[in-house]
């Protein structure tokens, strides 16, 4: 299965914010999305960095309510890894694995066009194996 297909079934909608966003309201977004992540957006559309929760508790552990006043730009992780819709669920769940990163933006053509978490990952790599499974026991049945 293609990152395409997951996308396809789990819409496209890109929770974002600005660099300048105050993180208790990313905070807040996240609360009310109920998600893990957000990207934080350049001006022409295309993804400047990602803000996850952890981060938010970390800097949270480290500065306490202060953190909390602090844009999303100092926080947010700017080194981002990206994936296209062309990838494979195994190719992604690899790639998340190996760089212990739960969120990842999808790019095509230098477009930002979803962003699959690992949840989404895990989900499509279990309707698959379901999939085999009512594949096999028709085959069997049909042996019979």
């Amino acid at each position: 299965m293609h990152i395409a297909a997951v996308l396809k079934r789990k819409g496209t909608e890109i929770i974002t914010a600005s660099p300048d966003d105050r993180i208790d309201s990313v905070a807040r977004k996240l609360a009310h999305h109920k998600i893990g992540a957000v990207l934080v957006m350049k001006d022409d559309g295309l993804p400047a960095g990602i803000l996850s929760e952890r981060d938010i508790v970390r800097a949270v552990a480290a500065d306490g309510a202060a953190a909390l006043e602090r844009p999303a730009a100092e926080l947010m992780t700017r080194d981002l890894v990206t994936g296209s819709p062309s990838d494979t669920v195994s190719q992604i769940m690899a790639v998340m694995t190996q760089r212990r990163i739960r969120h990842l933006p999808i790019l095509d053509g230098g477009e930002l066009v979803g962003l699959v978490s690992i949840g989404d990952i895990v989900k499509a790599r279990l309707d698959d194996a379901e999939l085999e499974v009512e594949s096999l026991r028709g085959y069997v049945a049909g042996m019979g």
